[in-house]
């Protein structure tokens, strides 16, 4: 295995294990995993878990579908981090960004009941996360990225670029 795969096969394992321990085990105040309900743990652990682990899969054994999924995936999946952590923290949208912004968020968490759902997501981050370390200083009703998810964000979009690099290389 060449260097560029070796590196892509291990950040894409460090990120499966990072989400699910981080989405496991209660590690308060790092994470809010004590605050999770049985089946959001479960939804998130499966749903993650399977997509995290189809890109490792096709690069360590040169399965060309799973690797052209992988790159595609983890940049998706940092953008929907982005959507969902870092648009409402950066701003509050409103009108009919608002609206694109719902479905999207929707789209990223699978919220997809009536009503607001950024309202939805503000409610769930505040009973899972509030009282979690943040970097980041507070915003009055938005969610704030936790160090726990600042980590995770940062080591999906390293990831990203490592699988892209090593996909080209193999190319």
């Amino acid at each position: 295995m060449n260097t560029m795969l070796a590196a892509a096969v291990a950040a894409q394992i460090l990120l499966l294990v990072y989400h699910q321990v981080t989405t496991t085990v209660d590690l308060f105040p790092f994470n809010g995993a004590r605050f999770h309900r049985g089946k959001e743990r479960i939804a998130e652990c499966a749903v993650n878990g399977v997509l995290m682990s189809l890109g490792p899969i096709g690069f360590a054994f040169h399965v060309s579908a799973l690797m052209t999924f992988g790159v595609i995936y983890y940049f998706v999946l940092f953008a929907i981090e982005v959507i969902i952590w870092w648009v409402p923290y950066l701003t509050v949208p409103s009108g009919r960004w608002r609206s694109f912004y719902n479905l999207l968020l929707a789209f990223g968490n699978g919220d997809f009941a009536r009503g607001d759902t950024l309202s939805r997501w503000v409610e769930i981050h505040d009973r899972i996360h509030r009282g979690t370390i943040a970097l980041l200083p507070a915003r009055e009703g938005r969610p704030v990225p936790n160090l726990e998810h600042t980590i995770l964000h940062a080591w999906t979009l390293v990831t990203a670029l490592v699988t892209a690099v090593a996909w080209r290389h193999l190319q």
